[in-house]
């Protein structure tokens, strides 16, 4: 070998060395890798969202209260990205003019490209090459999980079943559907009811005098609820009505003075299976889903480096 030829090849393997101290790999899977860029851009992003989700802006002292996390950060990017190699086996990987007209959109959104180059570092985003990927990885993931979810399927049987062996879930306690009138004081209160016995309409007094927001214009309707919903005054007064019957006497609580309605009351049982099978059919596919994501990236071969996502 020529000494020229020696000394390309040197500094080919001194660069890869470089590289890979200066953005070292933190998990293999399948054939890709991940890369300590990679973890770091996409954890911030998750960082972010975290803070905003509380009403917290983002700043490296928050993003350090989060360092401990990051081994099961690894784990979740790993477990997504063998679900992603296996959207691209089963040719789900996202088309570049799907890519294009994603992006696109955004840009609408923007009135020029300095625009969104700003919101980009704003989010976390370094450029719109990484924002590319994001998005290829996203519609990627997507279509694969929309095409398993179509192929789930459930009978009716099955939901039947399940919806006996699982109905004590589904146990409705008795409910008391009420109505009331909030006044400020025992005497305005006490003409509600001289009112209510002339035979004025209950829902007509409450629109009328009621100082309550919520219920107000619904003639003063609460709608229906087990034991435990009120203040306990208005329990009482309400546990000791028949259907059909207002209070004879003002009924005082934190809020005021009440003049409540006992409308009916609803017995104890159970949700239709017709109202909770829509519920029981999700949850079925979601379990069902999971097993066949579980499967996946149990199949795809994966290492972790957590030790590389020290800074350094």
């Amino acid at each position: 070998m020529k000494p020229k030829q020696v000394l390309i090849l040197l500094l080919l393997v001194l660069f890869s060395l470089a590289m890979a101290q200066t953005d070292p790999v933190v998990a293999t899977v399948g054939k890709s890798s991940i890369t300590k860029s990679q973890f770091d851009l996409q954890f911030r992003l998750f960082i972010r969202d975290a803070l905003q989700q509380r009403g917290q802006a983002y700043s490296p002292e928050a993003e350090e209260a989060f360092a401990q996390f990051k081994p099961q950060y690894l784990e979740r990017m790993a477990r997504d990205q063998a679900i992603i190699l296996a959207a691209e086996s089963a040719g789900f990987a996202a088309k570049e003019a799907a890519i294009d007209e994603a992006i696109e959109e955004v840009k609408s959104q923007f009135e020029n490209e300095e625009q969104l180059n700003q919101a980009l570092e704003e989010a976390g985003i370094p450029g719109l090459e990484a924002y590319r990927k994001l998005v290829y990885e996203a519609l990627t993931y997507n279509a694969y999980l929309e095409n398993l979810i179509k192929r789930l399927q459930t009978s009716e049987a099955a939901l039947r079943m399940l919806y006996l062996v699982s109905k004590p879930q589904f146990a409705v306690p008795v409910r008391y559907c009420s109505a009331h009138i909030l006044v400020n004081t025992a005497q305005e209160a006490n003409q509600v009811i001289a009112r209510l016995g002339k035979g004025e309409k209950f829902a007509d007094l409450a629109q009328e005098l009621s100082q309550d927001p919520g219920s107000k214009n619904e003639g003063g309707d609460l709608g229906c609820e087990p034991k435990g919903t009120f203040v306990a005054p208005f329990e009482l007064a309400l546990a000791a009505l028949k259907p059909g019957e207002s209070s004879k006497a003002p009924v005082k609580t934190e809020f005021g003075f009440h003049v409540i309605l006992l409308s009916k009351v609803e017995a104890a049982g159970f949700q239709p299976f017709d109202q909770v099978k829509g519920g029981l059919d999700q949850a079925v596919k979601n379990t069902a889903l999971q097993k066949v994501l579980d499967n996946i990236v149990s199949r795809t071969p994966t290492q972790l480096f957590p030790e590389n996502l020290q800074s350094r």
